[in-house]
């Protein structure tokens, strides 16, 4: 059987090669077997990613007992938590793209013959499926799986008796109005996120590891394991050995990345609720495997599936629940008919095949379809004279009498500028807050409008002030929000003609965003695009040459 590490470690000619792989300890016997890549982005920065170094040896021993040698290389991987609120997020979804490439250059250099990614967060996870659908080789995720949350059974806001880390901030805004004592406030810092693993919500660290699973990328029923199970060391040894059934089958990344597999997702994003970044990071993943996937066709898909897993920010469970429930594939087979069942996977069988006998263990936290926790599909796109490249919103984390909001426009430069105008009482109940110059090109880097909005949920001002941006929001946001308003200001999108007090209209149910002026069509004609000159390095560069977001923010490849 052909390989693609055979062409150069074959002897006489390519003896230089085995040396160095020898000077590492490997011996003949391991350089007659696939070399496979375990690309490994553990930190101690990263709570998500904290485990990953002892998930790697579970993966490697896999590799080994299926016959292959494993070699293992790591890449960069970001906390958004603590990136949050401060310049830092500027440099996040810019990282997806450097692991992208990160992966490419060292597969390729090295002629490598498959790959177990293991990463577990926000941009890490997307960025580590482009560079497989890029690749095209054999590949396999691992995601560290999600912390347990905190508990809280007396005021918990979401409902339930379980938190999650974005409490704090939430909090930060109750403390601020005097809601909240401190003493109260301070021992959810030391309660609300009790073990390492990705935040405990359904934000995007959670919602991209469920949705690699609904592609077919990451062994069903894995991605919900919390990160301090033995189960999560079980499933890492799995995945080694499923590479190289994957290697033997020759069975690459885009035979499973196929169209079917990416509306799939779309599908299970909105049935449990995921991200609004996982229009980004599903447009950027098509775009790396070369299938045409549209921004009006997420929100198309979209609204063919009901919201039916009310996890936090958009209802009371956690990802524990969801996992207690029957995970991924308990979703999936209440999404049966709506599914492309012949949808191949890593495990080569079908997605109709994997599901066939899951049944749902909590009608609760996994409803039918006949009783799904909001209508609405999980996510949202906008059009109108203010974003006629389309917006995205998140209906299951909108309180429902803020499905339609009309308000003026109270106008900021940027997110710093926001946060100022809120904590100094700039805003009043039925304003719209509109944050611009914050899209890819002109934050630069698309910094998240975490922090503002919660702290207006944290004011009880969720529901009565709306935040529309050009920048993005964190998977954990809920309250009345808009992101990815495209195109964006430093583009000339109308946005940047948004003057204070103009009457903005928002319907979610309707799909519309429109400012509410007769002169706003001639005014939009005259934007004065902004360009963030602040940042020097890789931000520099990522301004000019990445696309708009309603195009996944990527930088072209081809």
């Amino acid at each position: 059987m052909y390989w693609r590490s055979k062409d150069i470690l074959k002897q006489p000619e390519w003896s230089n090669v085995r040396a160095l792989y020898k000077s590492s300890g490997y011996t003949d016997d391991d350089l007659s077997k696939p070399i496979i890549a375990v690309v490994n982005s553990f930190s101690t920065i990263c709570p998500g990613h904290f485990n990953l170094r002892s998930l790697a040896q579970h993966v490697r021993e896999g590799i080994r007992a299926a016959g292959g040698t494993p070699v293992e290389f790591g890449t960069i991987g970001a906390c958004d938590g603590m990136a949050m609120g401060h310049d830092g997020m500027r440099f996040v979804l810019p990282t997806r793209e450097l692991i992208a490439n990160d992966i490419e250059m060292m597969i390729q250099a090295h002629r490598l013959d498959g790959m177990v990614l293991l990463g577990s967060c926000d941009k890490i996870i997307p960025g580590m499926l482009m560079a497989a659908a890029r690749l095209d080789i054999p590949a396999i995720l691992v995601n560290g799986g999600p912390t347990l949350p905190g508990k809280l059974k007396t005021n918990n806001p979401y409902g339930g008796e379980y938190v999650d880390h974005s409490i704090i901030q939430q909090s930060l805004g109750s403390l601020q109005s005097g809601k909240m004592n401190e003493e109260d406030y301070l021992w959810l810092e030391d309660h609300a996120v009790p073990t390492i693993g990705s935040c405990a919500m359904l934000g995007t660290a959670n919602t991209m590891g469920c949705l690699s699973e609904a592609l077919g990328m990451t062994l069903p029923g894995s991605s919900t394991i919390p990160a301090v199970y033995s189960a999560r060391m079980a499933v890492a040894y799995e995945s080694g050995k499923a590479i190289m059934s994957l290697v033997q089958n020759n069975l690459t990344a885009r035979k499973i990345i196929t169209r079917d597999s990416l509306e799939n997702a779309i599908k299970v994003n909105s049935a449990i609720g995921g991200s609004t970044n996982a229009v980004l990071h599903i447009l950027a993943i098509a775009y790396e495997a070369e299938i045409d996937l549209t921004l009006e066709d997420f929100g198309r898909i979209s609204k063919e599936v009901p919201h039916i897993t009310p996890l936090i920010p958009g209802g009371p469970y956690t990802l524990l629940d969801l996992h207690e429930a029957g995970g991924i594939p308990a979703v999936m087979k209440v999404l049966e008919k709506s599914l492309a069942l012949d949808a191949i996977t890593l495990t080569g069988r079908t997605v109709g095949e994997n599901s066939s006998k899951v049944r749902v263990k909590n009608t609760d936290v996994i409803r039918d379809l006949t009783n799904p926790s909001n209508k609405n599909g999980g996510i949202a796109v906008l059009t109108g004279n203010l974003s006629p490249e389309g917006a995205v919103t998140k209906p299951s984390a909108i309180p429902k009498e803020a499905h339609t909001f009309r308000g003026p426009a109270v106008v900021f430069e940027s997110e710093q500028d926001a946060l100022q105008g809120i904590t100094s009482g700039m805003i009043k109940p039925g304003d719209v807050l509109v944050i611009r110059n914050e899209g890819p090109k002109g934050g630069p880097g698309m910094p998240e409008m975490y922090k503002a909005m919660k702290l207006l949920v944290g004011m009880n001002l969720g529901s009565k002030v709306c935040v529309i941006t050009d920048g993005r929001f964190s998977g954990s946001n809920n309250g009345c929000f808009v992101g990815h308003i495209s195109p964006e200001a430093a583009e000339g999108g109308p946005i940047g003609a948004v003057r204070n007090g103009d009457i903005i209209a928002i319907d979610v149910n309707q799909g519309t965003i429109e400012v509410e002026s007769e002169d706003f069509s001639e005014r939009c004609k005259d934007v004065n695009c902004y360009t963030n000159t602040k940042f020097k390095g890789y931000l520099f560069s990522y301004g000019k040459l990445v696309n708009s977001a309603a195009k996944g923010a990527i930088i072209p490849v081809r």
